[in-house]
């Protein structure tokens, strides 16, 4: 393989460096310039969106989305946008090599790859003394050209679309070098499309992680095969006690290992159906709740993860609830008693030693206990704790989000 092969597939997690060796692999073709490197479903759509790439050349404008958004992404714009505006707009429409590359596509496999390059049509078609070679292509330093592009990729907008340019009046590319560049095709476009893939990723990453660190509570993601994704500073925080070993556990192998607790093998799977649930961590006395939040939740809290997986909070017995649980006593128009019954909850008493604290009758607390969990459409105590739990994320006092971008 060619260097400047290697080199772009070893910058593939890589913003600023990846675009560099685009530009180098070009120049591995003796070519002076790297027209243009996009993601598109096909030709007809980057012809559509030709416009907008020159509205917006900045290559971080179009990677921000995964590619199963359906939008096209540029990554690599080699020529001035005013030149790609009067291309896109104009000259395009009487360039014989975008019609090659239309013929082309037309003769090629449904999911092959084709390489189209002006040099024989200079010759053939009195293409120097053409409108768009002189008012465009000269303006601009441009000669010879190859453009290549594929079909029918296994996803969404993966189509790699290239060109590179030589300038000044050259016999053009050799059939060595358009060899060379339709064998490597394949593999720049799987670099390209993990590249972007990569980038969005990224981005979404940052902005859920920023907030996920303003939490007062333990946060963690997991994907929907029971791999962690990220856990904020508290979780680690509270991973690091000499108590919570499940904990520990849980941030080094995934949920789902044979040698993980069973009850949160059991609640991940109930997650991941989007119920909630709460089990007591083990080993920690009490202590830690881990509380499932389903996703449908986490817009609210500005958290815009669209990816499949599970979100799981982890909960101190000791941090302030009483808000969660006014908001609760509103919401569901508990009485004062029952309201404080729940709290008590909260704190890790049982009904038991709530009755015992106010001197009450325990057949008095267990029939409050059925009237508050009638009213919250609950089944179980920890399903009460779970319903106060996401309520705590959004109680007012707890944390301010307002005003906080999510990329």
């Amino acid at each position: 393989m060619h260097p400047a092969f290697c080199d772009l597939l070893a910058s593939v997690s890589d913003g600023t460096r990846f675009g560099d060796t685009l530009a180098r692999y070009a120049a591995s073709f003796r070519a002076d310039l790297l027209g243009g490197a996009f993601l598109a479903s096909d030709l007809d759509q980057l012809a559509q969106w030709g416009a907008e790439f020159a509205a917006h050349p900045e290559v971080d404008y179009w990677l921000q989305s995964p590619s199963s958004d359906g939008a096209p992404a540029l990554l690599a714009m080699g020529v001035t946008p005013e030149a790609a505006q009067r291309y896109a707009t104009h000259f395009r429409l009487q360039d014989p090599l975008w019609d090659d590359a239309m013929a082309q596509r037309a003769r090629t496999d449904p999911s092959g790859t084709w390489v189209a390059t002006d040099a024989p049509v200079h010759a053939t078609r009195g293409f120097r003394r053409s409108e768009i070679y002189s008012d465009f292509l000269r303006e601009y330093g441009i000669g010879t050209r190859m453009f290549g592009g594929s079909q029918g990729a296994s996803h969404p907008v993966g189509n790699l679309f290239m060109s590179v340019y030589r300038q000044g009046d050259d016999e053009g590319f050799t059939p060595e070098e358009v060899a060379r560049f339709r064998a490597e095709f394949g593999g720049v476009q799987r670099a390209a499309f993990l590249h972007r893939e990569m980038v969005a990723l990224r981005a979404r990453t940052q902005g859920l992680e920023s907030l996920m660190e303003q939490m007062p509570m333990g946060l963690l993601f997991f994907d929907a095969a029971g791999r962690l994704l990220h856990a904020n500073a508290l979780a680690r925080l509270l991973s690091a006690r000499p108590e919570s070993v499940a904990l520990r556990t849980l941030l080094r192998s995934p949920v789902l290992a044979s040698t993980a607790d069973a009850a949160l093998r059991a609640l991940f799977q109930q997650s991941l159906q989007g119920r909630s649930g709460c089990v007591e961590l083990p080993g920690t006395a009490g202590g830690l709740l881990l509380v499932t939040l389903p996703l449908s939740d986490l817009a609210a809290l500005g958290l815009c993860h669209r990816a499949p997986g599970v979100a799981w909070v982890v909960l101190e017995r000791s941090l302030c609830s009483e808000a969660a649980v006014a908001l609760a006593r509103q919401a569901y128009r508990l009485s004062p008693s029952e309201a404080d019954l729940l709290l008590a909850l909260m704190r890790g008493q049982t009904p038991q030693d709530f009755a015992d604290a106010r001197g009450s009758r325990i057949s008095t607390v267990r029939t409050q206990m059925s009237a508050l969990l009638a009213k919250t459409r609950t089944q179980r105590q920890q399903d009460l704790v779970a319903l106060v739990a996401r309520l705590m994320l959004l109680a007012p006092g707890n944390v301010a989000l307002q005003g906080i971008a999510v990329v």
